[in-house]
């Protein structure tokens, strides 16, 4: 009786979770799939990965959106990290460090383009360092080891080798916005009109990271819950591509392309 109670609980919690990746993918013009193979590996090369240290998808979407006239590789997912597991958080030592959530709701956009790595942030919660409440210790099982042993649960990540620690200074970005890694790929976005782009999206705590033929977006602290959510999430992330595509020169050529799902 006991195993058939959790075989149905089981398949019960994964009806859920295909109806909620339906509905998101239905609300964001995508579709479900099953891995995230198809993504670059430069993903693992940004400050999410460090601030994660790796984790365990969820809800993954994927679809080829056309923009005036540009073909956008669109994925969105949701990163249960690896630290959340381990019962821990990490900050990113930056001037004005920052941390994210233990499960983060991300989209990334592949375009035609090669960049070096540039990080912006936008002011939020995820400044603060805001410390797991106590509800949520008792509640995690590896949180409520650490507490009992003494143990911290708050490091500071390994900073990627492609960004500084010291922000880009500039009197170029939008208020609220700060900015790390390549100076010239940002005078190049700002000259070129990035930073109306970068005033519209008007979420707070948002990060944005380009890196190779990425462009990703995610929010620090917020969690994204619902189809809704997702789909404006994924708007706001193909708004802020919009204006990376207008404000830098494309490849020539490509190169050779992927397999997409």
């Amino acid at each position: 009786m006991i195993l058939g109670a959790g075989l149905a609980w089981l398949t019960g919690r994964s009806v859920v979770r295909k109806a909620r990746t339906d509905a998101s993918a239905t609300a964001a013009g995508l579709r479900p799939v099953g891995d995230l193979s198809h993504l670059p590996q430069a993903l693992q090369r940004t400050a999410l990965w460090t601030l994660s240290d790796g984790g365990f998808e969820s809800r993954m979407l994927y679809g080829i959106v056309s923009r005036n006239a540009h073909d956008i590789d669109v994925t969105a997912f949701d990163l249960e990290t690896l630290r959340e597991r381990r019962g821990e958080w990490a900050w990113l030592p930056v001037d004005a460090p920052f941390r994210i959530g233990g499960v983060v709701s991300i989209v990334t956009c592949e375009i035609d383009r090669a960049f070096p790595h540039l990080l912006l942030k936008r002011v939020g919660a995820g400044d603060d360092l805001p410390k797991d409440q106590a509800i949520e210790r008792a509640l995690h099982v590896a949180k409520s080891v650490r507490v009992a042993m003494g143990m911290s649960s708050a490091y500071a990540a390994e900073l990627p080798k492609t960004l500084a620690a010291e922000r880009i200074e500039t009197t170029a970005l939008p208020d609220g916005w700060r900015a790390y890694g390549d100076a010239d790929l940002l005078r190049t976005l700002l000259a070129s009109g990035f930073a109306a782009t970068l005033e519209q999206a008007g979420r707070r705590d948002l990060v944005v990271e380009m890196i190779a033929s990425l462009v990703i977006v995610y929010p620090a602290m917020r969690d994204v819950i619902g189809a809704d959510a997702v789909a404006d999430l994924t708007t706001t992330a193909l708004a802020l591509t919009d204006g990376v595509l207008a404000s830098s020169p494309a490849l020539s050529p490509r190169g050779v392309e992927k397999a997409k799902p």
